[in-house]
């Protein structure tokens, strides 16, 4: 038992460790910050999606920017999709699961706001509509994925995290989140000061 909890901490540090060494995923998520502050000042919002573990980040990270990271400030404009029972269930019914998150973004999201889809394997067909209808919207689109990306990386840029298994690449899109949640958060106190 304790070799588990041993190797599971050290997969994890290898995932943290890759992510570290790989310029171009740093550089990227850098970008991704900048597209979000670019976005709110604007007068934009950030829009998250995902299904299961990547729903409960979506609204976690939409709840960091509404509410608060690490520092007090106004409240930041973010929404996850699926958040709202009533729309997910009557969308699932009448136009079926695949186009759940497409359909709320068509009726929520405008060319001034940041879609950010999160998948572990790149290949949720509900995300993968919700990004092509984004695109068609000309909203700006980020992706984070596991390893390889999957469609999603055809479709939009992608900060794709060096892993197969869904819980490491979960751990890695959790990390992701709060840089870009602190990236921007510092950026937006430095413009109130």
């Amino acid at each position: 038992m304790l070799e588990t909890v041993k190797t599971r901490i050290r997969e994890s540090i290898s995932v943290k460790q890759h992510l570290l060494d790989d310029d171009e995923v740093i550089q990227r998520i850098a970008d991704v910050a900048d597209s979000i502050k670019h976005s709110l000042r604007s007068g934009g919002k950030v829009i998250f999606a995902g299904n299961g573990g990547s729903f409960a980040d979506s609204i976690h990270l939409a709840a960091e920017f509404v509410s608060r990271f690490q520092k007090d400030r106004p409240a930041l404009a973010a929404v996850a999709l699926g958040a709202n029972n009533s729309i997910l269930t009557a969308v699932g019914n009448d136009y079926g699961y695949d186009r759940v998150f497409a359909r709320e973004l068509e009726g929520l999201a405008k060319a001034e706001d940041v879609f950010i889809a999160i998948s572990t394997s790149g290949n949720s067909t509900n995300i993968i509509r919700a990004v092509e209808c984004a695109k068609q919207m000309n909203i700006r689109t980020w992706c984070l994925t596991g390893a390889g990306g999957g469609e999603l990386c055809d479709l939009a840029q992608c900060v794709c995290i060096p892993a197969d298994n869904t819980a490491r690449v979960q751990e890695g899109h959790i990390l992701v989140g709060h840089i870009i949640c602190e990236l921007v958060e510092d950026a937006r106190t430095a413009e109130r000061d």
